[in-house]
């Protein structure tokens, strides 16, 4: 181990010490608590690689950071699966590109039956966790997928889509995105209207990814709690993509919660320069590669092994970060506004030490323990706040 490494792990066992994080836990308690805990996690983007990848969900393997095997260690209850599309998609082909990925999931769910099951509701999630399997929940990544249609927002939501992101890295034609060019101050009156309907529907309204004026104009808008499903602190990573205190009260005074990114550069401004600084040389190389293997069999593992590769060049960030993130939160406006929205098989291997995939979660009850919250607040966290803000959109499509 290098001098400096040690000497960044010996600061860090400091400070988990000052904060009461390196104490031994009541193992008898934890125990009890792992019985029937609910950990949810709203932000997975497995679909696309078992639909294109031959990537096999229900065996462990080390090409991603989720499948059955590993859910269970993990004690995972509940996973929404992201469904994103390539920008370089035209709009022509967004609802084929999601329709196949949704169809991925259910017959994933099917091929598992005595693993898994797809859930539409609260109650379903309950009802699931409580057999003993893995509640599987659809979501769409980026407004642009509906292709400015609310027939075809509809659609998804009998499909099962049950969250929707505004907006995605670029902007739409009625929502800004956080990481583009402003183009409609927040929300379009259509992107407006999006959000009513969704409202109608029941359908949850996610906020990751968007400009702070499409939060604002989203919270002016919707009758229900908004979700961020994978976005994290500004205030330790000043991303755009993290969100500062002042949205951070905003989305809890409207009922929300914030789910946080597991990306290391999203938890860690030191990180975050260095995943800054090297991603044109990263996208040069992936965009080389897939020029060179776009129907190689291996070009998705050729494309991990590029990213990895350039996460190795980041300064190590420990799982304790996301810890950080929470009680930050916590802090700001109580522990019912957040949980975990990891990004797996999203974050491209930018992983915090020890927390690499579904299995770790229990790392994070162990840790929130040692901070000393109490169990209630512990099982907010890790699932019943996305519980309440589901049935509270539930509701609101009754009205």
């Amino acid at each position: 181990m290098s001098p400096s490494r040690s000497l960044r792990l010996t600061l860090l066992s400091l400070t988990l010490a000052a904060a009461g994080l390196a104490q031994d836990i009541d193992e008898a308690r934890y125990e009890r608590l792992m019985e029937d805990i609910l950990i949810v996690d709203t932000h997975i983007d497995t679909p696309r690689y078992i639909l294109d990848g031959d990537y096999d969900f229900g065996i462990e393997n080390k090409r991603r950071e989720t499948d059955i095997p590993r859910l269970r260690r993990g004690r995972v209850g509940a996973v929404f699966f992201g469904i994103p599309a390539a920008a370089s998609l035209a709009p022509q082909h967004f609802t084929e590109r999601v329709l196949d990925q949704i169809d991925t999931i259910h017959q994933t769910v099917e091929r598992y039956p005595d693993d898994l099951e797809f859930a539409r509701t609260a109650a379903d999630i309950e009802r699931i966790h409580g057999a003993g399997k893995i509640a599987i929940l659809a979501s769409i990544e980026g407004g642009r997928l509906i292709a400015d249609d609310l027939h075809i927002l509809r659609n998804y939501y009998r499909l099962g889509v049950l969250y929707m992101t505004l907006s995605h890295f670029g902007t739409n034609n009625w929502a800004d995105s956080s990481t583009d060019i402003a183009v409609h101050g927040g929300l379009s009156d259509f992107g407006r209207e999006v959000v009513r309907e969704m409202n109608r529907i029941g359908m949850i309204v996610d906020i990751s990814h968007v400009s702070d004026d499409t939060i604002v104009d989203t919270l002016e808008t919707t009758i229900a709690p908004v979700i961020a499903s994978h976005s994290s602190v500004k205030a330790f990573s000043d991303t755009p993509r993290n969100l500062s205190d002042v949205m951070i009260r905003a989305i809890a005074a409207k009922g929300g919660v914030i789910f946080i990114n597991f990306h290391a550069g999203y938890l860690d401004q030191k990180a975050l320069d260095v995943y800054n600084k090297n991603t044109p040389n990263r996208d040069r190389d992936l965009a080389g590669m897939w020029a060179l293997h776009r129907d190689d069999p291996n070009r998705f593992e050729l494309d991990l092994a590029i990213r990895a590769r350039y996460a190795k060049m980041m300064p190590p960030v420990s799982y304790e970060a996301i810890l950080q993130h929470i009680d930050h939160i916590v802090k700001l406006v109580g522990p019912e506004h957040v949980g975990f929205g990891s990004d797996f098989d999203g974050i491209s291997a930018m992983v915090p030490e020890g927390m690499e995939d579904v299995s770790k979660y229990p790392t994070l009850i162990r840790g929130m323990m040692r901070m000393g919250y109490s169990d209630e607040t512990i099982r907010k966290i890790a699932g019943g706040n996305l519980l309440r803000v589901m049935r509270a959109c539930e509701a609101a499509a009754k009205r």
